[in-house]
């Protein structure tokens, strides 16, 4: 079963948008405790991941955007080059 792009950005979204939320979380209690090493790494760590969600958002974005609904251009190109999509064997 194949996930389409479009959903792949969808869940994306929700996670920077959850992310952005224990972000905000996290700097609070950064903000609370200046000192703690705990509190700073676990901002550091909400921050990397609320990132790389939203990498995922753009890049699924960029193909929904491109009309490839499944999969990258490259597989798309492979797609096309084959014989079996062309009809010949």
């Amino acid at each position: 079963m194949k996930v389409s792009n479009r959903v792949k950005r969808n869940i994306s979204l929700t996670l920077t948008i959850v992310g952005l939320l224990c972000t905000a979380a996290r700097a609070n209690e950064v903000a609370q405790d200046m000192t703690s090493v705990k509190a700073w790494l676990e901002l550091v760590g909400i921050v990397v991941m609320t990132f790389l969600c939203y990498d995922n958002f753009r890049l699924y974005r960029r193909r929904v955007r491109k009309g490839i609904l499944f999969g990258s251009i490259t597989e798309v190109l492979d797609q096309a080059e084959s014989p079996e999509a062309a009809g010949r064997e």
